[in-house]
Formats: structure tokens, sequence, C-alpha cells
């Protein structure tokens, strides 16, 4: 009747019943670790080398554990439930606030993220290298200095970016097998790291001596921006998150599933990197964050590689739940005619070499760089108060019209033109009281107050209640 807006399998909603409602607990426990797992052990490892103690930074995950990763577990599952409930993905979802054109927005949003840290990691390639060919540490660089990467580097990426073409081609109902592998070989990893880690420091003694010394900044900031990082992290998680649980057995088990995943597992796994890394400080007399750094001061050829391999396999697993999936599904409502989820991940790869990759591979500040950057969360997180809370749970009372999802001026959702206003301005006006920290992040020479400063180290919290609370206000003017 000309009132149907999509044309695209791979968007419409999966039955209760279909045979494609695989996923049970230990997959989506086994997703939040191939996400989260490197993510937090590096973030928690920085407070360590910005110059928290090792009690202090302890003190940080715990507060991660009942602040940070439990309210985000809650959003998470909340996020994951609605998939589970409804069998739809991120970027139908958004058409409930945001209109059937106005999604626009969080999806373009969400699939640059995806697009700029799809496919990083080639460090871990050439750790494991390293390991196997010792001559392969001394490979000629026959590239300039202007090039801001060395040929072993150029090389080990692109290795590392083929290998994981192969496995975009996987439907996204397989790729719980992969999950479930990593939930398997992460927890043994994490647990003969820490036994390393306390045994050649002798004990919790040495490693807890340690004192706080940050400079330049208090120390509540550095507390709260590293706090605020590690939740950050799952911001991408929290709109990608429904994606994959629209395949799940039932919405209990994602949402019993998501809350211990976040608050425990990850958190164990924050704390794994603050004793590794007050670990090497006391063995080495190195500071580091980076565990592949870690990994090449052993003796042990076979360490190195083992531990590279288990840090390539957690950057694999983010770079397909977190990027090329996500940018898939965006891609496929965007040109629904033309792009499905699969051919939208291969697309994803391609733009991402346009990004020049190796070069930030080199330069950032993450081994992995499969997260967003801390800053870029000012535009992700309103989305998650916007799309995922306000509107579902207060707004609509839990229930969504599923068949008006899909369509057009005939929709509730239609709004005006294909456009709710109310949901674009709770956006932009989500973004103001993070934007002079934002700016700052961009120009290191824009001076802002500290009281800015301490907004924006808390920019994901702020953005899920200033968006969720400005879109709740202005839906009382009506639809």
């Amino acid at each position: 009747d000309g009132s149907t807006v999509i044309d695209q399998p791979d968007l419409l909603p999966v039955p209760r019943d279909s045979e494609k409602r695989k996923w049970n607990a230990v997959h989506i426990a086994g997703y939040w670790i191939a996400m989260a797992f490197g993510t937090q052990y590096q973030i928690a490892s920085t407070a360590v080398v910005a110059g928290l103690s090792p009690g202090a930074a302890i003190v940080l995950t715990r507060n991660q554990v009942f602040v940070g990763h439990f309210l985000i577990s809650l959003g998470c599952a909340a996020t994951g439930w609605i998939g589970a409930t409804y069998g739809i993905n991120f970027p139908v979802l958004a058409r409930a606030s945001f209109g059937f054109y106005g999604n626009s927005i969080p999806v373009l949003a969400r699939a640059v993220s995806g697009v700029a840290w799809f496919g990083l990691s080639g460090q871990c390639l050439q750790v494991m290298l390293g390991a196997i060919f010792p001559s392969f540490k001394h490979f000629k660089n026959h590239l300039p200095a202007s090039a801001h990467v060395t040929s072993s580097q150029l090389l080990c990426f692109f290795i590392f970016y083929i290998i994981q073409l192969p496995l975009l081609y996987v439907d996204i109902t397989k790729l719980r097998h992969f999950f479930t592998f990593k939930f398997i070989i992460m927890p043994i990893f994490g647990i003969t790291l820490f036994g390393w880690a306390v045994g050649r420091a002798n004990g919790f003694g040495p490693l807890f001596s340690q004192k706080t010394t940050t400079h330049g900044s208090p120390i509540a900031l550095v507390f709260l921006s590293s706090m605020s990082s590690a939740i950050a992290g799952e911001t991408t998680m929290a709109l990608n998150v429904c994606d994959f649980t629209r395949y799940a057995k039932s919405p209990r088990v994602v949402v019993w599933a998501t809350i211990f995943s976040l608050s425990i597992l990850l958190t164990l796994a924050a704390i794994l990197g603050v004793v590794v890394t007050s670990a090497v400080q006391v063995i080495y007399g190195i500071s580091t964050w980076n565990p592949l750094q870690v990994a090449e001061l052993w003796d042990s050829r076979a360490a190195q590689f083992f531990a590279a391999f288990c840090w390539a396999l957690s950057a694999i697993g983010a770079n397909i739940a977190a990027n090329s999936t996500a940018v898939g599904n965006d891609l496929a409502i965007l040109f629904p005619r033309y792009v499905d989820v699969r051919r939208g991940q291969y697309i994803c790869a391609i733009l991402a070499l346009a990004t020049c990759p190796w070069i930030v591979q080199n330069s950032a500040s993450s081994f992995t760089c499969v997260t967003p950057p801390f800053g870029y969360t000012i535009f992700l997180a309103p989305l998650c108060g916007i799309i995922h809370l306000s509107p579902f749970y207060i707004v609509q009372h839990k229930h969504f019209d599923l068949a008006a999802l899909y369509h057009g001026e005939s929709s509730r959702y239609w709004f005006t033109y294909g456009v709710n206003w109310r949901a674009i301005l709770a956006f932009v006006l989500a973004l103001v009281p993070s934007l002079p920290g934002f700016t700052a992040k961009i120009n290191t020479g824009f001076d802002i107050p500290v009281g800015a400063k301490y907004i924006f180290a808390l920019v994901w919290p702020v953005g899920v209640f200033v968006g969720g609370a400005c879109y709740l206000l202005l839906s009382a003017f009506g639809t």
C-alpha cells in the first residue's frame, strides 16, 4: 500500500520461536568478555601509570562495580531486553524516538565510530611473529619517518586485517561459537597472568606498597576520568547489544548474563590490569599500561605468543561486535535495497582503510584501538538516554507497536515528515554541558575552568541523564 518502508530481511524482527534464537547465557557473557576484557584491563592499568596507587586503583574498580559497571550493566540489560523481546536491532529501535528519517543521526553517529576503529591491533600479530621468529624484531624499515609507521608495523596491520575478513562472512547467529570460545579462554588467561604477577612480585605486599604520585591533575579528577573512561568503553556496546540479543533464547537470559558479566567479570579484568601493571613496576622497574609490552619483557617466547594470541582474540571479538556488525546494520537501514548486514560489514572494512588506521594504531593510547576515543562519548552517551531508556521504559510504558516500526506515514513513529524534532533537540542540548571539555580534548591549548573538566570527566552519565531528561520533558508537549 506504499506505507511499508523496508524490504531488507536482515532488519525484520526475529520471532520468539525462530530457529535463529539460540544464544544462551554463555554466549551473552562471551560477547561482553570479547567486547571489553582488553579495554577494562588497559583503563585500570592506565590509572596506575597516571599515578594512582594500586590500592586506590583497586578502590576505583570497586566503585566501577557499584557506580560504573553496575549502572551501565542495568542500561545494557535494559537495551538487551528490548532486543530479545521484540527481535529488533538498533537502527529499527532508533525509529521509535528519532523517526523514520531522523534515525539517520544516531545511525551515522554509531557508523562513524565503527568505521574509524575497525580492523586494528596489528601490534598483537607483531608480538606473535616476533615470538616465533626472533629475527622479525629486526625487520628492516623502508618507510620514512613522515609515514608515522614502520615497514613491520604496516605489514602486521595488513596481515591482521586480512585475517579478520573471513569472519565478516560468518552469520551473526553463528558468532555465538566464537564468543563461547572467548568465554572459556580469556578467564584461563586472566588467572594465569594474575598468578604470574603475584608470584614474581613476591606477593601482594610489594605490589601495594606503592604510593599515589599524580602530577598536574587533582587525584579526584584522575579518579573520575578513569572511572568514566571505564564505562565510556561500554557506551558503544550499549548501542550495539540489541543487534545480538535479538537472537537470544529469552529476555531473562540477556538480563542476568549482562549484569553478571559487566559487574563481576569485567571488574575482575580491571583488577587484573592493576595487579599486572603494579607487578611490572616492582619486577622490571617499568611503568606501562600496554600488556603487549609486558609480554615482550618475558624470557619465554611461548608465553609471549600465547599472551599476544589472547589479546588478538579480544581485539577481533571487539572489532566484529562493536564495529563491523554495527556498521553493517546501520548501512542496511540507510540503503535497504542494496545492502544487507554481511555486505555492509565488508563496506565497513573498505571505508576503514580510507582513514589510514595503521597511523592511528601506532599513535593511539590503546593497543587494541577498538573502542571510540573517550571524547567521542559526548555524541554516543545522549543516544543511550534518548533511544534506549526514555522512550521505551517511560514514554512508551514498556511497549512498542512492532508493526508501526516498519510502516511510513501511517505509523505512530512517523512524527513530523519522518523526523522527531524533540529527540534531535534533546540530543543537541545533551552536548552542551560537556562541550567545553570536548573542545579542550581536541585543542589542548584551549583553557577551560576546572568545573568543566570535572563535567567532562563524567561525560557518559551526564550525556545519558541530560539527553534522557530533555527528551522526557519535550515529550510532555505531546506527540
